[in-house]
């Protein structure tokens, strides 16, 4: 199965997204997976999942993904995933464990919108709402430095150490959004949330490109049209915006086509399709 891949100032992520079919995005370098809605032995070491909900396109493979670690004795995943959800996954990873008689290992988080959880040193994340059918949540992951505090900023480096050897921090965190994945959502999830519109890279679902399927009708079913991306071009901030989940309606020819036509100015720069390669 051929895979898209994307990077950006070393950053590589890969995986596919194809509407209503499987949906999964890795970031080896962060040891983290948005989503899981196919099954590829290979992305097993992966220790993390952010889930944005459990539409089986985007959830299927998470029992077996669970099963599989605890076969080859890896450490325990985490899985995070929208809080109303927690205890129904939960109870389906039983039944899972029963039918195979065989003890699953995972622990299982269920978040609130804008809970705070480390990745790993210099990096959290947070879920933030989303717009669709089911109970879902995007995520923004964020880079954090320390900075000098503005009141220390004139002080001579003496002073600042003094103030280090009493036990007085100079510095402070700054966060910074990296990368946002707003799963299945209406377009909405980027108007609300100004640290989405900030993200220096933005994984955004856009289900329809043209008249197959118009405004009205994504938006009937909790997803977002390409006309309204045009229509809200001024709003994104992103240095890379990255178009995912197209509906199976178009060929990849007639998508790059489309995105070619439609695109405007503003944007043209900065947005790309999340496809294979050759396509």
């Amino acid at each position: 199965m051929l895979t898209a891949s994307f990077e950006y100032k070393g950053i590589k992520f890969e995986g596919i997204s194809e509407g209503g079919i499987r949906t999964s995005i890795i970031c080896p370098s962060l040891d983290f997976m948005f989503d899981f809605g196919y099954i590829n032995p290979d992305k097993i070491h992966i220790g993390k999942i952010l889930l944005t909900h459990a539409h089986l396109d985007h959830s299927c493979g998470i029992p077996y993904y669970v099963s599989q670690r605890s076969l080859r004795k890896l450490p325990v995943p985490k899985i995070y995933v929208p809080k109303a959800l927690e205890p129904k996954l939960s109870q389906i990873l039983k039944l899972y464990s029963e039918i195979e008689e065989f003890d699953y290992e995972c622990e299982l988080y269920g978040l609130n919108f804008g809970d705070r959880v480390d990745l790993k040193p210099g990096y959290f994340f947070k879920p933030l709402e989303s717009f669709h059918r089911v109970p879902s949540q995007g995520y923004t992951v964020y880079e954090t430095k320390r900075k000098l505090k503005k009141e220390f900023a004139s002080l001579h480096s003496d002073e600042i150490r003094k103030s280090k050897e009493n036990g007085i921090d100079p510095t402070e965190e700054i966060s910074i959004p990296l990368v946002s994945f707003s799963g299945d959502s209406k377009i909405e999830y980027v108007l609300a949330n100004e640290d989405v519109r900030k993200s220096k890279i933005l994984f955004m679902e856009c289900t329809y490109y043209c008249e197959k399927r118009d405004v009205s009708r994504a938006r009937e079913w909790g997803h977002t049209h390409f006309d309204e991306i045009v229509e809200h071009a001024s709003s994104f901030e992103n240095e890379a915006i990255v178009l995912i989940h197209p509906s199976k309606r178009y060929s990849y020819r007639e998508l790059n086509d489309l995105l070619r036509k439609k695109v405007p100015t503003i944007l043209k720069d900065r947005i790309s399709l999340f496809l294979p390669p050759k396509s």
